[in-house]
């Protein structure tokens, strides 16, 4: 549900900070990326592969790749660090969303987390450095036959330390009008059995920062510069995305008229039809253009195949929208066997996809650092546990992780003696634990020669370098290295 200046602004007695540009253009990447392209037409036969989706995932995937939120301190922090562990179980599918229309709020409501989408909220207020500091969010609920939303107004109010943060709930039972659904009437908080536990209104002193995070796409906003929302993570690539649908589009119809039919004329359909004679499935009978006097007359369709080149073409506008969306060249392909379109491994070399990913993952930090403050106020308000000092750590997945390297190193590792030889079997050879030490410790009885199973871990000191020989075959003290044998035979007499 997008929300209008005209649906709230009134309500509240406000005006939002939007635009229609970014109003529509809201629309449009929510069509595009959810297969509802302006560009698909079903009588040109052009459909979508949703390309747009594609990127959105992958972008979002390796933002959020093992990431993990480590809250310690107190038992403030024990509080908080439950909230991190169920945030963390819906974060890689909501940033997904966010990367699709270019952004999402994240807030704890004192129960759940919530995570409103641009179109779900309307903004009151930013500071001088473009932050959200005010905002209304939108809440949808049903009961019986009847739909209702709920308005939430976040706000500060006040100036210097009489400054008050102030949330405001007002309920609407909805209604249709020109086949939308509008806010109707009001109705009391508490005739929802969804809401009738919430406070009409909450004031809140000694807050610094609002009590919601709001993760945006890195980067400038050239639909609406003057507004704080970001861009979808596919705005800049929109051209190579229609040209995407439809160099598809065009392969797949070639392929589907590649089937073999020979066109003969009417008479000879009639007169197999006359004798009960079924000609086969690829005969078929066209009297324009062929002479029904000559029964011999045959013409071939010979369709022609364009496939290597049209792929040529998808793969050149995978790989230019990959890059318009921060990824690096060559990231997007279609395989000429499959038909299918594939992310590649992300090597160490990927510059830009890293520095694009880096650029997500600190925004995303950002963001929920604000709505762990948030609702560690909320914790506070509602008396849910301790006051206390805590400390977040974010920890991120290394995108250009290769199994085999990983593989590869931690063999080394066991090999140096550096890490227990049974700790590799349980992670690269999928052994338990009681299973791995009871390997290790018959290969350590049978006394194997030193290397992934040896008794003793192998020194990483090389051994010291010989002295070094002339031609003569004497080391560079003339000695020929095989020692003095008569003043060994002299040093014998005397004893």
């Amino acid at each position: 549900m997008f929300i209008y200046s005209s649906d709230i602004g009134r309500e509240f007695g406000v005006d939002l900070i939007a635009s229609d540009d970014m109003n529509n253009a809201l629309k449009k990447w929510d069509n595009i990326s959810t297969g509802k392209p302006p560009w698909k037409n079903a009588e040109d036969e052009i459909d979508t592969v949703n390309m747009a989706k594609h990127i959105s995932d992958t972008r979002a995937k390796l933002t959020t790749l093992d990431i993990g939120i480590a809250i310690s301190g107190s038992p403030r922090a024990e509080f908080l660090q439950t909230l991190a562990d169920d945030l963390l179980k819906r974060l890689p599918d909501k940033v997904a969303e966010a990367d699709r229309l270019g952004g999402i709020m994240i807030k704890w409501n004192g129960k759940t987390w919530d995570f409103v989408l641009p179109g779900s909220f309307g903004i009151t207020a930013k500071d001088d450095n473009g932050e959200i500091v005010g905002a209304i969010f939108a809440a949808h609920t049903s009961h019986g036959k009847n739909h209702f939303t709920r308005l939430e107004y976040h706000r500060f109010e006040g100036a210097g330390e009489a400054t008050v943060y102030v949330v405001t709930n007002k309920a609407f039972k909805n209604q249709i009008e020109g086949g939308k659904s509008v806010l109707g009437a009001p109705v009391a908080l508490q005739s929802v059995p969804a809401w009738a536990d919430m406070q009409d209104e909450v004031r809140i002193a000694n807050l610094e920062k609002p009590l919601f995070g709001y993760y945006r796409v890195p980067g400038a906003n050239t639909v609406d510069p003057s507004s704080p929302l970001g861009l979808s993570v596919f705005a800049n690539a929109l051209t190579e995305l229609k040209a995407i649908d439809v160099g598809i589009s065009r392969k797949n119809m070639e392929i589907e008229d590649s089937k073999h039919i020979t066109f003969v004329g009417q008479t000879v359909i009639q007169n197999a039809t006359n004798r009960g004679i079924k000609l086969p499935r690829f005969v078929m009978g066209l009297g324009m253009g062929i002479n029904d006097g000559e029964t011999t007359a045959v013409h071939e369709h010979a369709p022609t195949i364009q496939t290597d080149a049209r792929i040529k073409d998808i793969n050149f506008n995978l790989s230019m929208a990959g890059v318009k969306c921060g990824f690096s060249e060559g990231v997007f392909v279609m395989d000429g066997q499959t038909g299918m379109i594939t992310a590649t491994q992300v090597e160490s070399d990927d510059r830009d996809t890293i520095q694009t990913i880096k650029a997500d993952r600190d925004a995303l930090s950002d963001a929920l650092e604000q709505a762990f403050y948030g609702a560690d106020a909320m914790a506070t308000l509602l008396n849910l546990a301790p006051l206390g000092e805590y400390e977040i750590n974010y920890n991120f997945g290394d995108i250009t992780y290769s199994y085999e390297e990983d593989k590869a190193a931690w063999r080394a590792y066991a090999m140096q003696g550096w890490i227990p030889k049974w700790l590799y079997f349980v992670k690269f050879e999928g052994m338990s634990e009681d299973e791995a030490k009871a390997l290790t410790a018959e290969a350590q009885e049978a006394n194997m020669e030193a290397g992934l199973f040896g008794g003793g871990p192998i020194s990483s000191t090389p051994p010291k370098k010989p002295p070094a020989k002339d031609d003569k075959g004497k080391d560079d003290k003339g000695k020929d290295g095989k020692g003095d044998k008569k003043k060994d035979e002299k040093d014998d007499k005397k004893k």
